[in-house]
């Protein structure tokens, strides 16, 4: 590498250290093929995109991009690019400015934060303090533990029910880590289940929902991932089979939107390999994907909930249109009791950002008639663990009262 561009990277990371999320005017960083590779995190373009309407949200979706951070009140978006993809943008007339996304240089995860073998080990610690209403459940395999390149790669369901109490219960499942540099969720998830634990025969609500409720929580999906992101690569959100797969479009719902008459441009980023929102080889192709189903199959699941970040929303089904489910006006209810009442935007992907397909919110809604909700929480990747326990106390009362709303009936069931 040539002696001026290690130079730039050193200045580049010295000013980002400081300055993480102010605007700069940096520029793409070359990588010819006789010059050793400069890590994702380096090379990492990042633009805060004005848009003139929600059109050019989904069509800068349909191309490609990797987007995130939609802000409704600012419309604005941020975006991951290439060249070719900032000549896309100025093509369609639309201004950006350059910044650096929060934290983003720091490699690795920022301190407090779990790692997958931390995490393995308080959940087991806790399954063994709390016997009476907790156990520790491996649900599948991930890619990398399929092909025995990492034979520790679990992904663990962590159960929470009162075992003395044989009635039928409603059983509800939140999801977190199924993007791998979307750190705060598997946080939250892993908050949550300390928090009922330790508040059972204490807190009286939170002992009735142990009574009546059979609760799953699966803190991280996507270990493989995780571990990535671990190990310096940052940007990592799909699985790592190949070039990566998002199993959030893997599922076996509409996948690819099959059985559904939409423009063939929205599948576009689907059948990218090299994009983030590669859909797979088929639907339910990745190990991870196929580990929830048939976890799904094994209980009658009231409601499912799958964290994500960021971007401050609280979703329902249906993904690939606008058109609202029958169920609208219960989703809506759920949501003003709850998320609305700490500034979050409410309503279908569709609506809020763009189509989408084969995610954990329609699989769970369509295939078994579930509450299927999803999330967008915080406001960056990778935000210090002060803001995530700030985020979990204003997320608390909230989830609690989503677990007890969980035996809501849904029509059609």
């Amino acid at each position: 590498m040539k002696k001026h561009i290690l130079i730039a990277l050193s200045t580049l990371i010295t000013v980002s250290a400081c300055a993480d999320n102010l605007s700069v005017n940096n520029t793409f960083l070359e990588n010819p093929d006789n010059q050793v590779n400069v890590s994702s995190i380096e090379k990492a373009q990042v633009l805060e995109i004005k848009l003139k309407n929600q059109n050019d949200l989904v069509n800068l979706s349909v191309k490609g991009l990797d987007l995130f951070g939609y802000n409704a009140k600012q419309n604005t978006v941020r975006a991951r690019v290439t060249k070719t993809d900032e000549e896309f943008i100025t093509g369609n007339k639309l201004s950006f400015k350059r910044i650096m996304e929060v934290n983003m240089i720091s490699k690795g995860l920022l301190p407090g934060y779990l790692t997958y073998n931390t995490m393995k080990a308080k959940l087991n610690e806790l399954a063994g303090k709390y016997p009476e209403i907790a156990s520790l459940n491996d649900v599948g395999d991930t890619w990398e533990k399929t092909t025995g390149k990492s034979p520790d790669n679990d992904i663990w369901n962590f159960n929470i029910t009162a075992k003395k109490n044989k009635d039928t219960k409603t059983a509800v499942l939140f999801i977190g880590g199924m993007h791998a540099r979307e750190l705060a969720p598997v946080e939250i998830m892993v908050k949550l289940i300390e928090h009922l634990l330790s508040q059972y025969g204490k807190d009286p609500v939170i002992t009735n929902l142990i009574d009546t409720r059979d609760i799953n929580i699966i803190p991280m999906v996507n270990v493989d991932g995780r571990k990535a992101v671990e190990n310096g690569n940052n940007w990592q959100r799909k699985n790592t089979h190949g070039t990566g797969v998002d199993l959030n479009r893997n599922f076996d719902s509409y996948w690819n939107y099959e059985g559904l008459n939409v423009p063939s441009s929205w599948l576009n980023d689907l059948k990218n390999p090299n994009g983030e929102a590669y859909s797979g080889t088929s639907a339910a192709s990745e190990p991870e994907t196929q580990a929830l189903q048939n976890f799904m199959k094994t209980k009658k699941f009231n409601m499912v909930l799958d964290m994500h970040a960021y971007g401050e929303m609280f979703m329902w089904p249906v993904g690939y249109t606008k058109q609202p489910v029958a169920q609208d006006a219960l989703f809506k209810n759920m949501y003003n009791n709850t998320f609305k009442k700490i500034g979050y935007q409410g309503g279908s992907p569709a609506v809020l950002l763009y189509p989408t397909t084969g995610t954990t919110i329609d699989y769970s809604y369509v295939k078994h008639k579930a509450l299927g909700l999803g999330m967008e929480v915080g406001t960056s990747f990778r935000p210090s663990y002060a803001e995530v326990e700030d985020m979990w106390s204003k997320f608390k009362p909230n989830l609690l009262y989503l677990l007890n709303a969980s035996n809501t009936p849904l029509n059609g069931r």
